[in-house]
């Protein structure tokens, strides 16, 4: 009875504490990304492809942070109404309490494991192609007749006509990757395509000319064309413009094993998916170091000390993923265990919960 009546004032907070995560979340990525979010070829659906494929995301991030506020909260208004005093007078240890978050941290580490091995590699990967989708397109609607666009490096493309469906007439395309080899190249139309290479697109002019100088030697030769097609590398705008690419989340917890095994098939260590491998196990845990820490912290809450679980909270959560990094760093390095630097964060809020647990059962929260 106890342990679902604990549960139930959890479990109410919680949920509404990761809708608005996700909210705030949202927030936070659309202002990143106007760059290319509010670009002229952008419609309603990129829109709405940005948010599902962000949303796995938002909520591997967010239930952690929103089961330790709810328990912050929820167990904190008992201390505050007394009810855990209450309870403590009729001979109920804290231990009891900490039961109902534990199983609700239980169930969320289910839920983590499923969507950071799912919808969290799947909504990555999708939102990798929908963002390179939404900057080749705003690529060809930025081009205006009689103005010179210049955003992709070392590339100059000029159109004298833009005509529907991103065609061009009189172009010229000066491209100085290659500073030794420049090229100049006119054509009469022109095109982008998407090329079959995610982070490439290819302009396709016709019945033109192609005009190239070596630095090295002075030559310069000219060859007539009626198609020619220039790839380019949008990765570089791409990573300028996309801050939401991440390796680590697009892979599932099979991909990094995979990765693991073959390295150890040729008898080496890939350090990285030995640290990516155990930081994915630390993660699905994160809802029971939470639980354990916030719990005694609850009960041990003064009365009107409510916005304090605000600032405990975010202040919890960056140790957490500071202790993290540095971990990961060293790890990564061959100076830490990789199975530690995944479960240092949780072990540490392990340790401190039954600390602070034993030090509420020694003293009591009266």
């Amino acid at each position: 009875m106890l342990r679902r009546y604990l549960f139930r004032e959890v479990l109410g907070p919680f949920l509404g504490w990761v809708g608005l995560l996700c909210v705030i979340f949202f927030v936070m990525a659309f202002l990143r990304s106007t760059d290319f979010l509010l670009g002229s070829a952008v419609t309603a659906w990129d829109v709405g492809r940005f948010t599902l494929a962000l949303l796995p995301q938002f909520l591997v991030q967010g239930i952690p942070v929103a089961l330790l506020l709810a328990i912050l909260l929820g167990l904190g208004r008992l201390s505050e109404d007394r009810e855990v005093v209450a309870m403590q007078a009729l001979g109920i240890s804290p231990f009891e309490f900490v039961r109902g978050p534990l199983l609700l941290g239980a169930v969320l580490s289910v839920v983590l494991g499923v969507l950071a091995n799912t919808a969290q590699p799947w909504g990555m990967r999708t939102l990798r192609q929908v963002a390179h989708d939404i900057i080749r397109r705003n690529l060809v609607s930025d081009v205006k007749p009689g103005v010179f666009h210049d955003e992709l490096r070392d590339l100059t493309l000029y159109a004298q006509g833009v005509e529907a469906g991103g065609k061009w007439t009189n172009v010229f395309l000066f491209d100085g990757r290659d500073p030794n080899n420049p090229q100049l190249a006119f054509g009469r139309r022109g095109t982008v395509q998407n090329s079959e290479v995610l982070e490439t697109i290819a302009f396709v002019l016709e019945d033109g000319s192609l005009h190239q100088a070596r630095r090295d030697t002075e030559e310069y030769s000219l060859v007539t064309f009626s198609r020619a097609d220039f790839r380019a590398d949008v990765g570089e705008t791409f990573f300028r413009k996309n801050n939401f690419r991440s390796n680590r989340e697009e892979q599932t917890l099979f991909d990094v094993l995979e990765a693991r095994d073959a390295a150890r098939a040729r008898n080496e260590v890939n350090l990285t998916a030995e640290v990516t491998l155990h930081w994915r196990l630390g993660q699905v845990f994160m809802p029971l170091a939470f639980a354990v820490l916030g719990t005694p912290l609850a009960l041990s809450r003064r009365r009107g000390a409510r916005g304090w679980s605000f600032f405990f909270t975010i202040g919890a959560y960056l140790a957490f993923y500071l202790s993290w990094r540095t971990a990961s760093q060293f790890a990564e390095r061959g100076e830490f265990p990789p199975w530690l630097s995944g479960q240092l964060p949780n072990l540490l809020f392990f340790a401190v919960g039954l600390l602070l647990l034993w030090r509420v059962t020694r003293r009591g929260v009266a």
